[in-house]
C-alpha cells in the first residue's frame, strides 16, 4: 500500500508540475492549460472572443527553427496568455534577456485615431493587392477572401490582436472599422500593413526604442516614417477616442539566430560560436559544402540598383585596374585599365559604350572579366573604403524588360562572396565569434538558395539584398575576414541538407516557430 500511495503521489506531481513526465510532456502541458481554461492551444494563443476562428492553414514546422526563451528577467513573464500579459511584458522596459543591449529591445510608437485610419485604409489595399488570402472580410460571421473596396475600414474603432504565438508573434490582425472588419494573418504582412511611410501617412511618425533594464526610452528616435513595423512581437493599446501606443520588442521576423543575442552570449556569456548556432539552429549539424551535391563553389548574385529598388536597370556603368574584357556571340572588345565603360539599351539590343563610342551591340548575354576588382561606377551603396562598390569574380548582363532594361549578375567564388556579406550583415564591434556564427548562417543560406535556385528564370541564385543576403553594401574588414576563413566550408545540415538558415537583427525575448513566422 506504501508503494501505491507514492506512486499515486509521483504521478500527481508529474500532472500538476509545468515540465511532463513523459515524452508527450509538452503537448499534455497544453492540453492541460486548455483545461484550466487558458487560450494556449499548442503553441498559438486564441484570442478571437466573440469572432469566429477562420479556416486558414498552418504552415508545416521546421524541425531547426524552434521557439526559444531568450528571456533572463522576468524568465517566465506569461501565466495565462492573456493580451493584457502581453501589452505588460512589451511595455517593461526593465526586462532583461539576450541581446537586450540593442536599442531595438524594445521600443513604442504613438499614433493618432485619424493617422492610424489613414494608415489602414492605404495599406490594406495595398496588401490585398499582393496577398488577397491572408487579408480576410469579416461577413455573415464567416471569414472570407473578397475584394475590399476604397476605403475599408473607414474611421478605425478597433485593432487588436486574434491570434499570437506563444513567443508573442502576431500571427492575425483584427481592423474594425465604420465601413467594415477585417483580418490580416501572417507576420510579413501585419509588419507592412502597419507600415507608416510619407506617401501613407503625411506627418512625421517617430519610433522611440530602448535597451533592456532602461528606465526610459532614447530621447532621440530609432526610426522615422518606417514602410514596415520592426516586428510583429507587438501589443496595441487604445487610447480611448485618441489613438493608439503600439508597444513592441525586437526587430525582424523572429525566427533563426538574433544576430544581437549572437553578439551577446558569445561577447559576454561565455558562449562558443558552435553553442549559439546549437541554441538557435536545432536538430543540425555541422558539415563541409564541398559534399553537398548540386554546388560547385560558385553562386551567381543579382546586383540591384542604389537603394536595392529594382533588378533591372537602365544603365550600368564599370570600370577596374585592370583591363575589362568583355564578349558576347556578336563580337568582343578590350577595355583599358581605369577606363569607364557604359551599358545601354536601344532598340531591343545591349549597346556596349566606350569614351562615347559604341563598341558593341548585341541580343544576347554579355561576359565581364578582369584580372582586377571590378567597380560598378553609376551604383551606390554605403562603401567608404572605394568610390563604388567594387566586386570579385566576374559580371553577365542580360537584356531584361523586353530589351528596356539590364540585369547584372556577378558570379563569384562562395567564399569570396561572404567576405562581402559577413561585414554587410553585421559589425566588426560584435567580435570574432559572433563574425564566425554570421558566416556559417551566411554560408548556409548560400546553400540552399543555390539548391532552391528561386531566381532560375532570372540567371541566378541570389540577390544582394535584404531579400536575401545584404552584398557588398559595407567595407570589409579584417575580423569578418578570418571569421570567413576560419569556418571555410561550414554549413549546417539537417538531414543532410543544408538548412534554411534564417537570421534577424533584434530578439524580443522569444524566438518564434517558424510555421507562425511563414
Amino acid at each position: 500500500m506504501k508503494g501505491k500511495k507514492i506512486k499515486k503521489i509521483i504521478l500527481s506531481f508529474c500532472f500538476l508540475a509545468l515540465i511532463g513526465c513523459s515524452s508527450n510532456s509538452k503537448k499534455e502541458y497544453y492540453e492541460r492549460l486548455n483545461k484550466s481554461g487558458h487560450k494556449l492551444s499548442g503553441d498559438r494563443v486564441n484570442l478571437y472572443g466573440k469572432y469566429k476562428k477562420d479556416n486558414l492553414p498552418i504552415a508545416k514546422p521546421i524541425p531547426y527553427l524552434n521557439y526559444v526563451n531568450d528571456m533572463e528577467s522576468p524568465k517566465a513573464p506569461f501565466k495565462s496568455y492573456t493580451e493584457n500579459e502581453f501589452l505588460a511584458f512589451y511595455k517593461n522596459i526593465k526586462a532583461k534577456g539576450h541581446g537586450d543591449n540593442s536599442s531595438y529591445w524594445r521600443w513604442k510608437v504613438s499614433l493618432t485615431r485619424r493617422e492610424m485610419s489613414n494608415i489602414l485604409n492605404k495599406n490594406l489595399l495595398t496588401l490585398y493587392a499582393r496577398r488577397p488570402k491572408e487579408v480576410l472580410t469579416y461577413s455573415n460571421s464567416e471569414w472570407i477572401s473578397k475584394k475590399i473596396p476604397l476605403n475599408p475600414i473607414g474611421d478605425v474603432i478597433e485593432v487588436r490582436v486574434l491570434e499570437r504565438g506563444k513567443s508573442g508573434l502576431v500571427t492575425k490582425l483584427l481592423l474594425r472599422g465604420t465601413r467594415g472588419q477585417y483580418m490580416v494573418a501572417k507576420e510579413g504582412n501585419i509588419r507592412n500593413l502597419l507600415g507608416m511611410n510619407k506617401n501613407v501617412v503625411t506627418s512625421t511618425i517617430n519610433i522611440y526604442g530602448t535597451k533592456g533594464g532602461s528606465s526610459n526610452y532614447n530621447e532621440r528616435p530609432i526610426s522615422r516614417n518606417p514602410s514596415m513595423l520592426p516586428s510583429a512581437f507587438i501589443a496595441i493599446e487604445k487610447l480611448g477616442n485618441n489613438g493608439f501606443n503600439i508597444y513592441g520588442g525586437g526587430f525582424g521576423h523572429g525566427s533563426g539566430i538574433p544576430q544581437w543575442s549572437a553578439m551577446d552570449l558569445t561577447k559576454n556569456k561565455g558562449y562558443s560560436y558552435k553553442k549559439v548556432l546549437e541554441r538557435y539552429y536545432s536538430n543540425t549539424k555541422l558539415k563541409n559544402i564541398r559534399s553537398i551535391d548540386g554546388i560547385d563553389g560558385k553562386i551567381r548574385v543579382g546586383i540591384m540598383t542604389s537603394g536595392f529598388s529594382t533588378i533591372d536597370h537602365t544603365k550600368i556603368s564599370m570600370s577596374s585596374t585592370g583591363s575589362l574584357k568583355i564578349k558576347s556571340k556578336d563580337g568582343s572588345t578590350t577595355v583599358s585599365p581605369n577606363t569607364s565603360v557604359d551599358f545601354i539599351t536601344k532598340d531591343g539590343y545591349t549597346q556596349v559604350i566606350v569614351q562615347g563610342k559604341l563598341k558593341l551591340k548585341t541580343r544576347n548575354s554579355v561576359s565581364v572579366t578582369s584580372n582586377r576588382m571590378i567597380s560598378i561606377t553609376n551604383l551606390k551603396r554605403n562603401i567608404r573604403n572605394y568610390k563604388s562598390p567594387t566586386y570579385r569574380g566576374s559580371f553577365e548582363i542580360r537584356l531584361a524588360k523586353n530589351g528596356t532594361r539590364l540585369n547584372l549578375i556577378n558570379e563569384v567564388s562562395i567564399e569570396e562572396y561572404l567576405l562581402q556579406v559577413v561585414p554587410s550583415e553585421m559589425p566588426k564591434s560584435f567580435g570574432l565569434e559572433a563574425l564566425k556564427v554570421q558566416a556559417i548562417a551566411a554560408r548556409t543560406y548560400a546553400a540552399k538558395d543555390i539548391l532552391r535556385n528561386r531566381y532560375a528564370k532570372l540567371g541566378f541564385h541570389i540577390l544582394d539584398s535584404t531579400q536575401s543576403q545584404v552584398y557588398n553594401n559595407l567595407d570589409e574588414n579584417e575580423l569578418a575576414t578570418q571569421g570567413v576563413k576560419s569556418t571555410r566550408g561550414m554549413i549546417l545540415v539537417h538531414e543532410d541538407k543544408p538548412i534554411d538558415a534564417k537570421y534577424y537583427s533584434t530578439s524580443s525575448g522569444f524566438n518564434s516557430n517558424a510555421h507562425n513566422v511563414w
